[in-house]
């Protein structure tokens, strides 16, 4: 009787490879879509009037945050990329913490477009839509490492 592998089993090299493309990928797209909705058209923004004080920076900040938050989620996901492609990092904690972290920035990124009053705009909706994608590869990153067997 032959030896047969099993149907659906991923060589552990190939996931490791592919989790660490598509995390770095996602890790990119929300690096450059954050900086185009932060370097968007604030002319046309109806909620950027300039600073009336010391108290609207709270204000300001509170309009900006889920994007840092977004910023740092992806630059978390760098590290952990590099601990994954390095095999620093056991596939296993790597898929959940590349999972939590792309829902993570899909919804900061919701969050932010929905603050922001000219997310309308054409460069700054698609740019929008980068971060999501972004986020979403982040999220399939995690489903691919945690495909790995070694």
């Amino acid at each position: 009787m032959k030896d047969e592998a099993p149907s659906g089993a991923m060589d552990g090299r190939a996931a490791r490879l592919s989790a660490v493309a598509f995390g770095a990928f996602g890790a990119g797209l929300v690096l450059v879509g954050v900086l185009s909705i932060a370097t968007g058209i604030p002319g046309r923004a109806h909620n950027m009037a300039p600073l009336a004080g010391p108290a609207d920076i709270g204000g300001r900040l509170g309009e900006i945050s889920p994007l840092i938050a977004a910023v740092l989620a992806a630059l978390v996901v760098v590290s952990i990329v590099l601990m994954l492609a390095t095999r620093r990092l056991r596939p296993e904690t790597a898929a959940a913490e590349l999972v939590v972290l792309g829902g993570a920035i899909a919804i900061c990124v919701v969050g932010a477009i929905g603050r922001i009053g000219y997310s309308a705009d054409g460069s700054v909706l698609l740019a929008g839509v980068a971060c999501l994608t972004g986020g979403a590869a982040v999220g399939a990153a995690g489903v691919l490492t945690a495909l790995v067997r070694e």
